[in-house]
């Protein structure tokens, strides 16, 4: 479910960059404001389904004052491909052992929320768009979304009942478009 918040800090912590490089969390909010995705774990065929999502409207977002940050639970390898094989302009961050998801406490889910029946038809779909890649990771996390604005506050949130939940784009542009003036005139 999204939430708008009275602004909340947001949690500190560390991410590797695709080449490996370590970079705090506010690094990645400084100049604009981010929405950091987090992902379930690696082949989740609804995370890479909107990943792909968020690259088709990547320059939208921009235009709307917001960057994009997509944080995987695997090490800098396993970003570096997950950029690469989708081919996404936005960086992918990897956070090996969950110690950011766990500080923005991104939902983790039980069997019935991350593979239960009411979600197959679903994952057909997401698979049918966007493949799957082989699961590895946590199968049990959630994903999660966070806006943050540039004095390090979570202004918007997702956070999903079920793995099959991400917000859809208008959401995230309303969000957006409460920290700066509507840019694609």
């Amino acid at each position: 479910m999204h939430e708008y918040y009275p602004a909340a800090p947001a949690p500190k912590g560390e991410l590797l960059t695709a080449d490996g490089r370590k970079v705090s969390v506010s690094s990645l909010y400084l100049l604009r404001p981010v929405l950091l995705q987090f992902s379930r774990h690696l082949g989740c065929v609804f995370c890479i389904d909107h990943a792909k999502q968020l690259l088709k409207h990547y320059e939208m977002l921009k235009r709307h004052g917001i960057d994009i940050a997509l944080i995987i639970m695997g090490d800098a390898k396993d970003a570096q491909t997950f950029h690469d094989t989708l081919k996404l302009t936005y960086p992918v961050y990897a956070d090996p052992n969950q110690k950011v998801y766990r500080a923005f406490n991104v939902p983790r889910g039980n069997v019935w929320q991350v593979a239960g029946p009411q979600l197959w038809w679903e994952g057909l779909k997401a698979l049918s768009r966007s493949g799957m890649g082989r699961p590895r990771g946590d199968l049990m996390q959630l994903g999660g979304s966070y806006l943050i604005d540039t004095n390090g506050q979570i202004v918007w949130s997702f956070r999903p009942t079920s793995s099959v939940e991400f917000p859809n784009i208008d959401e995230i542009v309303v969000a957006a478009d409460t920290l700066s003036p509507i840019a694609d005139a």
